[in-house]
């Protein structure tokens, strides 16, 4: 058997996987009342931008504390814009998923009972 042949299956599922987890974490988030929420990707960009605005501003301003925090705020606050306008345009690509099984179902009844209201006199 050639170990080739192995490799461009791994590869396949690896594809899959990776768009998986790319719907997955860009994907908008509904909650249960069906409002949307952010996707994970936009979440995860909040902690991952903020955390290194602060590394970096903190090294610059030798550690002094409010001018560490003020450099944060206007560093993070426009790359935290972008991020979250290039991240809105891939989401909006993506169907939006229940944040969790429960919040579906939850949504789901709600809306059950709101039709069951209003066909009823």
């Amino acid at each position: 058997m050639n170990g080739g042949a192995k490799t461009a299956i791994h590869k396949g599922a690896m594809s899959v996987s990776t768009m998986e987890w790319f719907a997955a974490a860009f994907a908008p988030r509904r909650d249960h009342k069906g409002m949307s929420t952010p996707s994970y990707a936009a979440r995860w960009w909040l902690l991952v931008c903020t955390g290194l605005s602060a590394l970096w501003s903190w090294q610059v301003t030798d550690g002094f504390l409010v001018m560490a925090a003020a450099l944060t705020v206007m560093v993070a606050t426009p790359l935290l814009t972008l991020g979250w306008y290039l991240i809105g345009l891939v989401s909006a690509r993506i169907p939006a998923r229940y944040i969790l099984a429960k919040a579906e179902r939850a949504h789901q009844a709600h809306l059950v009972r709101k039709a069951a209201e209003t066909t009823q006199p």
